[in-house]
């Protein structure tokens, strides 16, 4: 039994694919051949009628060439002979020999015309026509061009060489078709000798028709210069003679009794007997003008029945063509006929092999595989004893099957305690059967316990067990669409712990956790039975309230889950060991929208959640331990301050934003040593945008890290700027704010010193100020702040007083400079004149600047000096100023204290 599922793996061959390979085999290698044959047929049939083609454009070319060379000789005799180049066609007609050759060029155009046309039906030979055409007529006009007779006669002396090159080109077109159509038709005997017929003819007429218009060029030749003309003429007539030899000689019985006939007619023996006398002799001297005359008009003669002959010939080529395109069609119907009969007779054999033998088996195995897929087929008991056996066997397997399938049935249906399981099958198999039916029960309510814990943990919060973000927004988003069809509203409270964190840091995760537990516990059993807790993560909680009714119901529910909350709770089961917490919570209410669709992409929920988490921000950030809620004129608020936002990014792309200082006054010596540098907003159209719009917006984004970065930067750039241009502005330290988030970015390190590079300002001229604040809540930034110190820039507190830094702490803090908040400047309260003493005291114990911020009087500058205060900025020495205004408020704020100084001292 072990081998048994290596021996289900494996594929077989079966019976139906084995005779389908045994008799197709033999028909697919026959089918090869028979198609390579049937394309080899159709190939020679296309062979064959592309020469039939070829052929009959080479004798319309032919045609049309013949004519072109007769209307040449009579246009070239009256020319060369009767010399008309002086007076014109005209003055020609006046005597009888240029009226006779007038007629004949007449009636040679006429014939040419007429051949032309007939050509031009011939698609293959059209093109070649038309451009003879064009020549020809541009040949024909040229006949007595010029302007004087000497340009006349040189125009019409020119004329023989015309038509000798328009004669050239055609018989070059002629040997083209008949050369294609040669090897188109390869491999046929019948064609290539009628081809060959074809050819030798339309060469031998096609040196016929030189022969005498090189005669007429040789007689007009001028004195001296007749030898090349000569050897044009002999060449042309021993041509001649050489191809009609060879006509005579090779050429079948019907080209050559033909051409024997064309050769003893009267025309062709005036022409041949004429030309002969003139080889002869070798005279130059012309004949008489009846010579000449009856020359032209014997030389169509002659062409005619040259012509007879080699249509004799194209007439066999054309018949052997289309022979040989009929046996090519005859053999490539036979050839598909018996391929496409013997096809139809495999086909047939296979098909009834298939129904005799294999189909039962088919059917069998069929069955097989159903059953093998769990589908409990009838076995059809038919085919040959051996079939049937098996059937047999398969049917039985199947009933016992069936027993098996009802219990399964009744495991799947989860019917349990169904009477069916208890059943058990009989022989061997029923009873593995029933104990493996009793071990999958087992199995399935095991899983179905392991399935309800793990989607109680994917749905739950694992440390308080309240529902966790996914199930609280699935709970919302199920609220929401009820409310949908009710018309009700649901309400949304989220709690944001206050002071969870310092009880996190300093009590350790184990009481955060214990902290997390009894939040929990105690919202659980404040809110009604309906309502849902869920915790987000973190710190973080919602209250989904539905249905509501008044809103200012849901305000008075959220301080009671604060009060709730911020009662102190026990840790480690000690009352002694307690932790104190609050809550800040916001409320939102979903908004009914008569006729609205309903949200399908649970956008609504996410929305609605957003939508409180804003309000519970507003109220931690209004002093924590309130109720806010999400309403019209918060959602105006922040749809301005995204719409700032999108206006700040701009601003730092186009350049918008600017720096102006406020000069840091020396107490002692009133010189100014360092400024601050402040970020204002130019915008265009609108003028100044005050800082404290778009500061806490860039602070409640990551733009309050590129206004840093830019910062840092330009302040660097324009202090080497002062350097250069000397002056009260130069050799100043420099101050930048740097915020908190800032200051948490890991980028804050390179960014100082990719500024301090690009500028080449020394380290210890530039300065960060930071709140107490962050660097109190945030312990990573003191040794982000030690690097920046390492590498010699100063730090300075900002705000000193208003956060939780204590004296004793200064002794560790990274920290170069301390700034005294503005409202213990401004106080008048004894208490807190004697703290700035204090202040002042402590940090010239340990080594530290002190710089008093907001100053605006004299009597100001007078008790931070009696307190012995280094430095002061505000008001009453300067303003904040551009760049370009820095160098005079330098010199003015030297000029006030000096001032303060006589005054006092006049005092």
């Amino acid at each position: 039994m072990a081998d048994l599922p290596e021996q289900r793996g494996r594929r077989a061959i079966s019976l139906r694919t084995r005779l389908l390979v045994l008799v197709l085999v033999p028909i697919v290698g026959f089918s090869a051949f028979a198609s390579i044959l049937v394309l080899h047929r159709f190939q020679r049939v296309q062979a064959a009628e592309d020469a039939v083609r070829q052929v009959r454009a080479a004798v319309a070319l032919d045609a049309v060439r013949a004519r072109i060379a007769e209307e040449a000789i009579p246009l070239v005799s009256s020319v060369e002979l009767v010399d008309l180049g002086a007076e014109g066609p005209s003055a020609t007609r006046e005597s009888g020999l240029a009226t006779d050759l007038h007629t004949l060029f007449d009636q040679a155009t006429a014939r040419t015309d007429a051949a032309a046309a007939d050509a031009h039906e011939d698609a293959l030979a059209r093109p070649r026509i038309e451009a003879a055409t064009e020549r020809l007529a541009a040949v024909r006009a040229s006949w007595g061009a010029g302007d004087t007779p000497s340009e006349r006669e040189t125009s019409n002396r020119q004329l023989f060489d015309k038509y000798r090159y328009l004669v050239d080109d055609l018989s070059d077109a002629v040997d083209a078709h008949l050369a294609t159509a040669d090897v188109e038709g390869g491999g046929d005997t019948d064609l290539a000798h009628a081809l060959a017929d074809l050819r030798r003819t339309a060469h031998a007429t096609t040196l016929a028709g030189e022969e005498v218009p090189y005669y007429l060029g040789f007689l007009s030749a001028p004195e001296g210069a007749e030898g090349p003309s000569r050897q044009l003429f002999l060449r042309s007539w021993s041509g001649f003679q050489i191809a009609s030899a060879d006509v005579t000689a090779a050429g079948q019985a019907r080209v050559r009794s033909g051409w024997t006939a064309a050769l003893a007619d009267q025309q062709t023996q005036v022409v041949d007997r004429t030309l002969a006398a003139a080889v002869a002799s070798g005279s130059h001297t012309a004949p008489d003008s009846s010579v000449l005359v009856s020359l032209s008009s014997a030389v169509v003669g002659r062409d005619d029945a040259l012509r007879s002959v080699l249509d004799i010939a194209a007439a066999q080529a054309v018949r052997a063509a289309e022979q040989y395109r009929v046996d090519a069609q005859t053999e490539l119907v036979k050839y598909a006929g018996a391929t496409g009969l013997l096809l139809l007779l495999s086909v047939g054999g296979v098909l009834w092999t298939s129904r005799s033998i294999a189909a039962p088996l088919a059917r069998l195995a069929g069955a097989a595989r159903s059953i093998s897929r769990g589908e409990l087929v009838d076995v059809v008991v038919e085919g040959p004893p051996e079939t049937r056996v098996v059937a047999h066997g398969l049917g039985a397997a199947v009933a016992s099957l069936r027993s098996v399938q009802a219990q399964a049935q009744a495991v799947a249906d989860g019917a349990f305690d169904d009477e069916i399981l208890r059943r058990p099958v009989g022989g061997p198999l029923g009873g593995v059967v029933h104990a493996s039916v009793q071990q999958i029960l087992g199995v399935m309510r095991d899983r179905e316990q392991l399935q309800e814990e793990m989607a109680h943990q994917a749905t739950h919060d694992a440390l308080t067990t309240l529902p966790n973000r996914a199930e609280a927004l699935a709970q919302v988003d199920r609220a929401l669409r009820r409310t949908h069809r009710t018309g009700d509203r649901v309400g949304l409270l989220f709690l944001d712990l206050d002071q969870f964190k310092t009880v996190n840091d300093s009590l350790g995760h184990v009481a955060g956790d214990a902290v997390l537990q009894t939040v929990a516990q105690r919202l659980r059993q404040r809110v009604r039975g309906v309502d849902v807790v869920a915790r987000l993560g973190g710190d973080e909680f919602v209250v989904l309230v539905e249905p509501v009714q008044d809103e200012k119901g849901l305000l008075d529910f959220g301080q009671a889950l604060i009060d709730t909350v911020s009662a102190p709770i026990p840790l480690l089961g000690s009352a002694e060991s307690q932790a104190v917490i609050g809550a800040s919570v916001g409320v939102a209410v979903s908004r009914v929208e008569a006729g609205a669709p309903l949200d399908e992409s649970g956008e609504a929920a996410d929305r609605l959640l957003q939508e409180a988490h804003t309000a519970a921000y507003r109220a931690k950030n209004a002093g924590r331990g309130r109720v806010e809620v999400y309403d019209d004129d918060l959602r105006q608020a922040l749809a301005a301050q995204a719409a700032l936002e999108d206006g700040l990014r701009r601003a730092l792309v186009e350049d918008e934003l600017v720096l102006h200082y406020q000069p840091v006054t020396d107490l002692e010596t009133g010189r100014v040593r360092s400024v601050e540098a402040l970020v204002r907003w130019q915008k265009p159209g609108e003028g100044l945008v005050p800082p404290g719009v778009f500061i806490p917006v860039a602070e409640a984004s990551d733009l309050i890290c590129d206004l840093g970065r830019w910062a840092l930067k330009t302040s660097l750039t324009q202090l080497a700027e002062f350097d250069a241009a000397g002056g009260p502005g130069s050799g100043l330290k420099v101050a930048v704010n740097i915020s908190g988030r800032h200051l948490r970015s890991p980028r804050l390190v390179d960014d100082v010193r990719s500024a301090l590079e690009a500028s080449g300002t020394a380290p210890q001229r530039l300065a960060l100020e930071i709140t107490e604040t962050v660097m109190v809540e945030d312990d990573a930034a003191w040794a982000r702040l030690e690097e920046l110190r390492a590498i010699g820039v100063q730090i300075a507190i900002d705000d000193f007083g208003t956060g939780y830094t204590s004296f004793g702490q200064l002794a560790r803090v990274p920290v170069d400079v301390l700034k005294i908040d503005r409202s213990f400047v401004d106080s008048e309260d004894p208490r807190t004149v004697e703290l700035v003493r204090l202040v002042v005291g402590a940090a010239r114990s340990f080594g530290l600047r002190v710089v008093a911020e907001g100053v605006e009087q004299a009597s100001q500058v007078h008790a931070l000096q009696a307190v012995g205060c280094d430095t002061a900025q505000g008001y009453y020495f300067s303003r904040p100023v551009s760049a370009d205004r820095l160098p005079a408020a330098v010199t003015g704020c030297h000029q006030i204290f000096d001032a303060t100084c006589r005054f006092e001292k006049a005092s």
